[in-house]
This record gives C-alpha cells, structure tokens and sequence, in this order.
C-alpha cells in the first residue's frame, strides 16, 4: 500500500505539469505563434558550472584536512590501546573523536550549505537569463520529462551560457 502512496504523490505534479502545458498549447495554438520548449539537465549544468568546481575542490581539501585531524586522533587511540591504557581513558579517547567528527561534519555543513545553495540559485537565475535570451517560453528539468526529444535538450548551451563569464 505504501507504493500506492508514492504513486499518488508523483501523479498530482505530473498531472498537473500536463495541464499546464495543454493550457500552455492551446492558448499558444489559438493565438498562431508556436510554443518553445526546451529542457535541460540542471545537475549537470551545476557540476559543470565552473563556480560549483571551485567550491568542489575547496571542499575537498577542508574535508580531508578534517579527515586527517581524525586519523591523528584514531592514531593516538590505537597508541594508547597498545599502551595498556585504562579502558577509561580509552572511552574518552573514542567519545573525543565522535564528538570531533561531529564538530567537523557541523562546521563543513554550516560554511558549505549556504554556499550550495547560493549556486544552485545562480545556476537557475542563469538558465532563466538564457531561456529569456534565446526565446524559449518553457523551460523544464530533465527530472519531470517523461520523454523528451534530445533536440529540445539544452544542457549543453546552457553549460556555455553559464561558464562565459
């Protein structure tokens, strides 16, 4: 039954996207001039916008840094576990390193989240600049085309479009 859920959920905005572009045809059949429609593949767009692979690599090397902040600590454990340690101070080695490795994942997350999402703005304000420019009247993810013919695919120029700058 929980399938039937996810269906019902999933067929509400395809329904829907199908009546907005009946409308969408209709209305632009009825008036003579011909409807523009284009989709593109906005996860790519983003991974291939230049500013995303910046922030890509700086988050990286922040992460492996972090990472390597932890080896140092895993390190220490595994000393004091040859050492002999009393098992007290080894659970406040392992509860250390938990409590660091959640500072850390928190850290990357609070600087790197509204960076992303800063992109991923930019990255539809340009799609928008490009489909504005080129003419377009519609303009949809690959995510919602059921099908779509790879000519009205404009991934590529919008990629082009976004990276000029």
């Amino acid at each position: 039954m929980k399938g039937g859920k996810g269906m019902k959920k999933l067929f509400l905005p395809l329904v829907l996207v199908g009546i907005l572009l009946a409308t969408l045809l209709v209305s632009q059949s009825s008036t003579g001039s011909s409807l523009r429609v284009a989709y593109v593949d906005i996860e790519k767009a983003t991974e291939n916008y230049q500013k995303w692979k910046d922030l890509n690599e700086k988050y990286k090397r922040d992460y492996s840094f972090y990472q390597n902040k932890l080896k140092e600590m895993e390190d220490e454990l595994k000393k004091m576990q040859e050492e002999g340690r009393p098992q007290e101070e080894i659970q406040a080695k392992q509860k250390e390193i938990l409590t660091k490795k959640t500072e850390y994942e928190n850290l990357l997350k609070s600087e790197y989240q509204p960076k992303i999402q800063e992109i991923m703005n930019e990255v539809v304000k340009k799609i928008q600049e490009y489909a504005s420019v080129m003419g377009y009247d519609l303009v949809l993810t690959n995510q919602v085309v059921v099908y779509g013919n790879p000519a009205f695919d404009i991934t590529e120029q919008v990629i082009a479009y976004i990276n000029q700058q």
